[in-house]
Formats: structure tokens, sequence, C-alpha cells
């Protein structure tokens, strides 16, 4: 029997098996002899038949769910391409690629619309694009012209107002950072001034002292850091996220774009797409990002 010193070594020698197990255990939704869909030859750019592939896998995907994943090395084409029924697309990217993707949009999707969402601003710097600006493509160029709103704008609209206004297919791009720039903060907790707690630090939900790992936390304590606790309901059994900071009234009053599309503008677009990896709203981990993406939309797909 041959030795198997390294794992190199086991999966050399049982690459088979394996091979059969995972193919399996993981049947492919759409398989490399599979005719794919007709409509993928009105795109202006032909995609190579790995990309053909992907794209047929994902449209089978999203008969049975309504989110899909692109597992990729960054290059590798993961951008997955509609030329079907007129969709509404929202895209979040980082910053130094959001012309790029207008620009591939318009080189890939016939009778396509592409908008910046520059921010949540309605003035401003007069010199700085502010709202929602159509693009256009000129001589290889991304430049500002068309149709001016805003978010709060097409969230009056609806999507039935949207789709009698735009009967084509839209892509709205946004930058990552511009899409979590949200408000100011500061410390929110009190000091006891009576009681068996004088003194101490408390939390304004509780009148409790704040505590960590037992020990009670100081002023010194907070600094630049965002704290919160959880707390348990007053008749016991539940418990809920008790935040110790609060906007900042005093400085810019400013809302994160992606936290109004997500809490204002449910299911508005038909496709959300975003480099999973590069999502990190202030104070919160990337599925909770997604989860505010996937609620604005009908059908999401990340990578």
């Amino acid at each position: 029997m041959q030795s198997l010193e390294t794992i190199h070594d086991y999966l050399r020698c049982h690459s088979d098996e394996i091979g059969q197990r995972i193919l399996s255990s993981y049947p492919s939704l759409h398989g490399p002899d599979e005719t794919p869909s007709s409509l993928i030859s009105r795109m202006l750019r032909t995609p190579y038949p790995a990309q053909a592939l992907a794209i047929m896998g994902i449209r089978k995907r999203w008969q049975l769910g309504r989110n899909a994943n692109v597992i990729a090395e960054c290059g590798a084409g993961m951008l997955v391409h509609s030329a079907g029924n007129p969709f509404c697309g929202l895209v979040m990217c980082p910053p130094h690629l959001v012309e790029k993707w207008a620009r591939e949009t318009f080189l890939t999707l016939p009778a396509v619309r592409v908008f910046l969402i520059d921010d949540m601003r309605n003035g401003g710097n007069p010199r700085e694009p502010h709202g929602v600006n159509e693009v256009r493509l000129r001589r290889g160029e991304i430049v500002r012209e068309g149709l001016h709103t805003s978010l709060s704008d097409l969230r009056r609209l609806g999507r039935k107002g949207w789709q009698r206004l735009c009967r084509t297919t839209a892509v709205f791009c946004i930058g990552r950072e511009k899409a979590k720039l949200s408000y100011f903060w500061k410390h929110c907790f009190a000091k006891s001034q009576s009681g068996h707690y004088r003194g101490s630090v408390i939390n304004p939900d509780t009148g409790s002292p704040v505590e960590t790992d037992g020990t009670r936390l100081t002023v010194h304590d907070f600094d630049k850091k965002r704290l919160h606790e959880i707390v348990e309901g007053e008749k016991g059994g539940t418990t809920r996220y008790s935040a110790l900071w609060q906007a900042d009234r005093t400085k810019i009053m400013r809302m994160a774009p992606a936290e109004y599309m997500g809490r204002y503008m449910p299911e508005w677009w038909g496709i959300t797409r975003s480099l999973m990896r590069s999502i990190s709203l202030p104070e919160t981990r990337p599925r909770a990002t997604r989860l505010v993406f996937s609620h604005e939309c009908r059908d999401d797909f990340w990578d």
C-alpha cells in the first residue's frame, strides 16, 4: 500500500474518488454539455464559455432562491449580464471602479442606461456632482449628462413609477465609501448622581453600571470606540441591543445611502451586485451589510 505522509499524497492517491464525491454531493446547476440560452447572443460582448456557464448557473439558481454566490479570483469575469427582460440593477464597488463599471456596462448590455449615485445631498459645492446622475459613454470616457434626480425622488416614484419613466434596463453604481458615509456620532452614557451606583458610568436604558467581564467601565474606557450592551428584557427571557452611542446633532447631519435604501426602498431594485470582501459599514459586519442590500432587491449575487 502506498505511503500517505502528507495531504498532497492523500489527494493525489484518491483524487478520482474525491472528485466523484464532490460531483454527487454538489451537482452542477448547468452542465458544460447543456445548451446555453439564446439570449446570450444578444449581448454586445460575447462571454467566454466559462462565463456563459456561470450565467446559466446563476439563472437557474435564481429560480430556486433570491441570491447566488459567485466565487472566483479578481479579474476572472465574475460580472453576470442579462439581456432578457429589462431590469433595474444596483452595484456597489470600490470607489476607483465606479466609472469602470459604468463603462463596461455600456460595452456589454444593449440599450442600457447607467446612473451614478454621488451622494444624498441636494446642495453643496456646485463644482461637485450631487444626487443621482445619468452618465453616457463619450469617446471612451464617462460623462454626466441626461437625467438628474435623487434617492428621495426615486423613493417617491416607486418601482412602477420608475418603470413608466425608464422602460429599458437601468444600472445604478455607487462607491462603497459613499454608500456607508453616515452621520457623526458621540458616546451616550450617564453618571449616577445618587444611590448605590453614585459616581458610576451607567447605561441610560437600564440605569445600571456598564460592565465588561465583571469590571465596571469608567469614562476613560470609552475613548474613540463605540460600545454597546446586550441587556435582558424587563420580564426576562428576551434580550435586546443597547447602544452606548448616538448621532451627534452638533455636526453634519446625514444618512448613509446604503442605510437609506435598505430602510426606505425595500425591493426597489431587481438585482444587486457587490464585492462582498469590500463591504464594511461603520461598526457592522459584512453579513449585516449583505442583509441591508438583500432587503433592497428581489435578486442579488455576491462574490
